[in-house]
Order: C-alpha cells, then sequence, then structure tokens
C-alpha cells in the first residue's frame, strides 16, 4: 500500500514502470503503466508489452485479453511478435493451465484458445523452453484428451506432431508428495515419446509406432512411472500386428508379459494368437490374465474374449460363466452391451443382475492352465510368524531352512491364517526377485 501512495512522487515514464517491475514492485508498476496506457493513442506496443508482462504477474491477464480484443484490428499492435507472446501466455494462464476436462461444455473454447497459442507462439529450443507457453499447452490438450471419456487418439496424434522431439527439454520437475517423499515428474521428451507411441498404436499405425519407441530408448536416458516397460509392451505388440516375424514377435511379448505379470499384457497376447488361429495359446494367456490382480470393471472385453474362446472349445458352461461375468459389469457401469453379448445373454438365458462367482472363474483359469503348462509343484509348511498389521507372514517349511513370505490376499478361500497353522503352497519369484508363497491352502 505505501508503494502505491508513494506514486504520487514517481514520473510516470516507461523506464520508471521497468525499474520498479524489476524490482519487483508489481502494484506500483501496474499504476504507472496503467496510466500511461489510458492515456495513449494505444499503439505503443512496447507500453502494452510491460502493461502485459505486469498484468501477469498481478494475476490480471483477463485484463490483457480484453485489451487485445479491443485492438483486435490494430494489425501493426497485434502483429508484434512481443505482444502475441504475452497475449498467449495470458491465454494460457487464464484459460489453459487450469483447465479440467470436468468442465464439458468449456472444451471447445479450450481448444479454440489452445490453436490460438499453437498458431501464434512457436517452439523454443530445449534451454529456452520456458519463454513461450508452446510446449505446454499441447502437453494440456494432450492430457485433457487422455481424461475424455472416449479419448480421440488421432487428434493427440495431430497435436504431438506439433511438436519437435529433438528440441524437447529433457530436464524433470523435482517436488515432495503427500507424504514428504521426494518425486521426479517425466520430462517433456518422455512424455512426447509416451503419448506418440500409445496414440499410433491405438490408430494401428504399428511401423511408426515401432520407430517411436525405439527413437525413445536411444534418446531417453531415464524413464518414469515404468514408461520403459509400456514403450517396449507397445513396441513388441506392434510388431506382432505386422506379421513379419510372428513367432519371434510372440516369444518377444510373452517374455515380457510373463515377466510383468500384468493381465492386459496376457489378454492382448490372447488377441494376437487368436487372430492367427492359435486357440489353445489364445485361452492360455487370457487365462493367465485373471489369476493375478482381478480388476473386474476394467476385464469386461477380457471377460467376453474369453467366453468367446471357451465357446470356440465348445465349452460352453464355462462360456456362460465369462459371458456374464462381462454383461454384469457392463451392466453395474451402465455401458451399452455389444451385439455379441446380447445375443449370448438372450441365447444362453443370462441373469445380468447376478453377481458373477469370481472364484470359479479363477479356477477354471487356474485348471487350464495347469492343463496346458503342467501342474506346478507344491510345498508343505507351517505358519512361522504374523506381521503386526496382520496382512502377511512368513511360512517355514517342512523341508527347508529360510522362512518363505507369503501375503494374506494369496491364501485360497479368503481364509485368515494364524500361526502353527499348516498349509500347503506354491512358489512365485516376483518382479523384484523374491521369493513368495502363492495359492496358499489351510491343512488340517
Amino acid at each position: 500500500m505505501d508503494d502505491i501512495v508513494r506514486n504520487k512522487e514517481i514520473e510516470y515514464t516507461k523506464e520508471n514502470a521497468k525499474i520498479e517491475f524489476k524490482k519487483g514492485n508489481y502494484p506500483l508498476a501496474k499504476i504507472i503503466l496503467e496510466t500511461l496506457w489510458n492515456n495513449s493513442n494505444k499503439d505503443d506496443a512496447y507500453l502494452l508489452y510491460y502493461y502485459g508482462q505486469v498484468l501477469r504477474k498481478e494475476k490480471e491477464s483477463i485484463t490483457f485479453i480484453e485489451i487485445c480484443r479491443g485492438l483486435n484490428s490494430n494489425k501493426k499492435i497485434m502483429s508484434n511478435r512481443w505482444i502475441a507472446s504475452t497475449l498467449c501466455w495470458c491465454l494460457y494462464d487464464a484459460y489453459i493451465r487450469n483447465y479440467s476436462i470436468e468442465d464439458k461444455d468449456g472444451f471447445n473454447d479450450f481448444i479454440k484458445r489452445a490453436e490460438y497459442i499453437e498458431n501464434n507462439c512457436t517452439q523454443m529450443n530445449a534451454e529456452e523452453h520456458y519463454k513461450t507457453p508452446y510446449v505446454l499447452t499441447i502437453r494440456k490438450v494432450v492430457k485433457a484428451y487422455n481424461d475424455k471419456a472416449s479419448r480421440k487418439f488421432k487428434e493427440i496424434i495431430k497435436w504431438l506432431s506439433c511438436l519437435d522431439p529433438d528440441k524437447l527439454s529433457e530436464e524433470v520437475f523435482n517436488f515432495q508428495d503427500e507424504t514428504g517423499k521426494d518425486r521426479e515428474l517425466a520430462s517433456p521428451k518422455e512424455f512426447y515419446y509416451y503419448n506418440m507411441a500409445k496414440a499410433l498404436e491405438k490408430t494401428e499405425k504399428y511401423e511408426p509406432c515401432i520407430a517411436i519407441c525405439e527413437a525413445a530408448f536411444k534418446q531417453i536416458k531415464k524413464f518414469h512411472y515404468r514408461n520403459d516397460v509400456w514403450l517396449k509392451a507397445r513396441m513388441f505388440y506392434c510388431k506382432c500386428m505386422l506379421e513379419e516375424d510372428l513367432e519371434s514377435a510372440i516369444a518377444e511379448y510373452k517374455a515380457l508379459a510373463y515377466k510383468e505379470n500384468y493381465w492386459f499384457m496376457y489378454h492382448k497376447l490372447a488377441l494376437i494368437c487368436w487372430r492367427n488361429n492359435k486357440v489353445p495359446e489364445a485361452l492360455l494367456y487370457a487365462s493367465k490374465a485373471f489369476i493375478g490382480r482381478f480388476e473386474h470393471e476394467k476385464m469386461v472385453n477380457l471377460m467376453l474374449d474369453t467366453a468367446l474362446l471357451w465357446q470356440a472349445t465348445g465349452n460352453n458352461a464355462n462360456a456362460k460363466l465369462f459371458f456374464q461375468a462381462s454383461a454384469y459389469y457392463r451392466e453395474r457401469q451402465g455401458w451399452s452391451s455389444l451385439e455379441e453379448l446380447e445375443y449370448a445373454v438372450s441365447i444362453l438365458e443370462i441373469d445380468v443382475e447376478e453377481k458373477p462367482n469370481i472364484r470359479e472363474i479363477k479356477r477354471i483359469s487356474n485348471d487350464y492352465i495347469d492343463t496346458i503348462e503342467g501342474k506346478p509343484e507344491r510345498f508343505n509348511g507351517k505358519i512361522n510368524n504374523i506381521l503386526p498389521h496382520g496382512g502377511a507372514g512368513f511360512i517355514k517349511p517342512k523341508d527347508g531352512v529360510s522362512n518363505v513370505y507369503f501375503n494374506m490376499n494369496d491364501v485360497v478361500e479368503k481364509r485368515v491364517l494364524k500361526k502353527d497353522d499348516i498349509v500347503e503352497y506354491e512358489i512365485s519369484k516376483g518382479k523384484d526377485g523374491k521369493i513368495r508363497a502363492v495359492k496358499i491352502a489351510q491343512r488340517s
């Protein structure tokens, strides 16, 4: 407030406004520039530029936007690159930075403003990326399209194609999460490669997707959020779809799926095999998808595909169970049914309101895996220790020295085990390379 009062003692000139701006005295700089602008002929681009800069600092970007809107017919002013750059930053501040996809009615305006920014400023080199909102705006648009229920991957490709990946920064943003742990956000370059690869795969542009993934591995030194795994998965999948060396491509993807053990990787592997008339293998990988982490609502298409695979083998009883699960979860989420699912529901007289028997789905899947791959060896032991939180513990093997870690989630029939209980179990190696007990059953 003292600075504003003192403005009467300062000569109102652009030079003094610039001095106050550099000192961080934005309120006083704003008063000087506002007065100069209002008393001017509205044709001094240099004055308007500094006025726009101070309005941004004072979080009044919309004021500058309104001023520029009134000058829209003044080509001399509006064609000035510094004015255009400041206007782009103000548009980013006011309408792009904090846009949320929940504002469904405002999406078209959001895109129009983003298009203005893309058309009126340029992508700077990596070390100067912060000088324009070009890259930030495109990233925000891509995130918005990713957040939409019906993702438009062709639009994502169009926007990402506006970027030159060689100019993108590899600098990561460091922050602390809510627990105080240090975290890193992926760099603009990593963001570009991950999202471009995903969009190319989804639009069935397999060769360009492979090229993008290969370029990413050559250029990105450090990946975040397991982006290296997702890029590898997309690259292997695309190779399978090109069918140039199908057996090698499937073997590559299979090795990755077995290592990572994500259900959606098994699902894609099943679809690849099915596409190539390898029905037993397709059903094996579909079955493997059900024995890991079970994500009911996300698995509706997997359930339908597995039902169709069981139907192809002539096992209508198993097919009905998977058809019913797919229909139930689609109905629960308010999704419309696919024609083939509606037909199965009608012919098999399926009650879509009956909750699926997930335990039976897992049993069927396990039995088929055992039939194809052979039943894994089972071991005997005794619960040696339960950890304080009660969700895990250790088993003392009957024949062995080292205790084996287990999690209560891996106990069949959902029983809660106690110390000294006798159990039977299988051994699995986690992604971290550590051994753990799975498919644990209590024995009397």
